[in-house]
C-alpha cells in the first residue's frame, strides 16, 4: 500500500482508509480473511422536512418527523440522519441528544433506524452502524442508547441491528418481554377463539358474556375523557401513574390513526383502551386500564375479543399489547393474562454503548 492511509479496528473489522475509497478486511469467525471494496460512508444531518421526503417508509409512527417534533423539546438537540454509502441513502434515524448521550427514542416506547432503499443486507447494516458511531462522536457524543420494538415489528431488519449491535461491543441493558396478538390466527369464530386459549381465558369469557357489558367506541371529546379517566383510576390503584396528561395524550391523538373503546355495566365505564395504528401491519395498546370497582366483570377478556374481531376484519396482522415487564423483571399477573388471552411472547432489546 501507498499513499497516505488510516487504519481503524472496530470489533473484527480492520479499515484501512486510502485515496480514492476504503478497504475493509473483516476477520470471521473461522479466523480467516475476505476483502471487499468499499465506497466511503458517511453521514448526511437533515432537517425533519428532509427527513420526511428521504425516508419514504418511516417502519413506524414512532419513527416518524412528526412525533418527534411533537416532542423534540424533551431532548437537548434533535438529529435526523440519513446514512449513506456514497452517494447513494441507506439509512434513517432519529436520535435526541440528552447531554453527551445519544438516544434512540428519547421519547418514545421505541425506535430504530429503517432501510430507505429496502435493501438491508448484514454488510450494509455493519458499515452503516460504524458510519454512524464516528458522526456521532464527532458531535461529542459519549454514549448512545436505543431501545428496540420487539422483533415482530420487522424481524428481519430488526435482527440485522441486533447482531451488528452485539459485535460492535453494545451492552445489552433491557430485555424485557412484549407480548402481541396474532390476528391471523386469532381472527377466528368466539369458540374457535375459546378452544386457541387457555382454561381460565375461556372461563374469563364466559364470564364477561354473562355480565351484561356493552362495548363502545368513542368519537367525543367527553368519551375520551372517561376513557382517559377509567385508566387512571386503574393505573393510580396499583401504583403505576399514567405518565401523560390528557391534554399530551391528546396532541399526539391528532397526529395518528387511533381508535378508542370503552366498557360499560349498567352504563358505567368500567375498562377504557386507546390503541394507535402504529402501521399497515400493527396496532398498539398504548394505555389500558380497569376500574378496580369491576374486576369481576372481566371486562378486559371481552374488549380484548373485541379488538381481535375488530383490526382482523380491517386486514391488520399483529395487535402489540406491550411489555409484562419493568427493566426485564416480569409482571407475572400481567404476564398470566395477557397469555391467557392468545397473547405470545416477543423479546425488546435495549442497548447501550460508551462511545469515543
Amino acid at each position: 500500500m501507498s499513499g497516505d492511509y488510516l487504519l481503524k479496528s472496530r470489533g473484527l473489522s480492520i479499515y484501512a482508509r486510502l485515496p480514492g475509497g476504503e478497504i475493509e478486511y473483516v476477520i470471521n469467525r473461522y479466523g480467516g480473511w475476505f476483502m471487499e471494496e468499499k465506497e466511503l460512508w458517511h453521514v448526511r444531518k437533515v432537517t425533519a422536512e428532509e427527513y420526511e421526503s428521504l425516508v419514504p417508509n418511516k417502519g413506524a409512527f414512532f419513527n416518524e418527523p412528526r412525533f418527534t417534533e411533537l416532542n423534540k423539546n424533551k431532548a437537548d438537540e434533535v438529529y435526523y440522519l440519513i446514512l449513506m454509502r456514497a452517494e447513494s441513502a441507506r439509512f434513517g434515524v432519529i436520535v435526541g441528544k440528552i447531554g453527551t448521550e445519544a438516544r434512540c427514542p428519547f421519547s418514545a416506547p421505541y425506535s430504530y433506524p429503517v432501510a430507505i432503499i429496502g435493501e438491508s443486507k448484514q454488510e450494509t447494516i455493519d458499515a452503516g452502524l460504524i458510519a454512524m458511531e464516528e458522526y456521532l462522536i464527532s458531535e461529542g457524543i459519549r454514549s448512545i442508547r436505543y431501545i428496540f420494538p420487539p422483533l415482530f415489528y420487522d424481524e428481519h431488519l430488526l435482527s440485522g441491528w441486533v447482531s451488528a449491535f452485539y459485535r460492535n461491543g453494545y451492552r445489552v441493558i433491557n430485555l424485557d418481554i412484549s407480548y402481541a396478538l396474532n390476528l391471523d390466527r386469532l381472527n377466528v369464530s368466539e369458540e374457535q377463539y375459546g378452544n386457541m386459549i387457555t382454561a381460565k381465558g375461556r372461563k374469563s369469557l364466559r364470564r364477561a358474556r354473562r355480565s351484561g357489558l356493552d362495548i363502545v367506541k368513542c368519537e367525543t371529546e367527553e368519551e375520551y375523557r372517561e376513557a382517559y379517566r377509567i385508566i387512571e383510576i386503574g393505573h393510580e390503584f396499583k401504583g403505576f401513574p399514567v405518565k401523560l396528561s390528557f391534554e399530551q395524550l391528546a396532541d399526539t391523538l391528532k397526529l395518528v390513526e387511533h381508535d378508542v373503546f370503552i366498557v360499560r355495566k349498567d352504563g358505567v365505564g368500567i375498562v377504557a383502551e386507546f390503541l394507535y395504528r402504529i402501521n399497515k401491519k400493527v396496532v398498539q395498546g398504548i394505555y389500558t386500564g380497569a376500574h378496580p370497582d369491576y374486576t369481576e366483570c372481566n371486562g378486559m377478556n371481552l374488549l380484548t375479543w373485541n379488538t381481535i374481531q375488530y383490526y382482523g376484519k380491517l386486514g391488520y396482522k399483529i395487535l402489540d399489547k406491550a411489555t409484562a415487564t419493568e427493566n426485564s423483571e416480569p409482571n407475572y399477573g400481567l404476564c398470566n393474562f395477557k397469555e391467557s388471552v392468545g397473547c405470545e411472547r416477543s423479546l425488546k432489546y435495549t442497548f447501550m454503548k460508551k462511545l469515543g
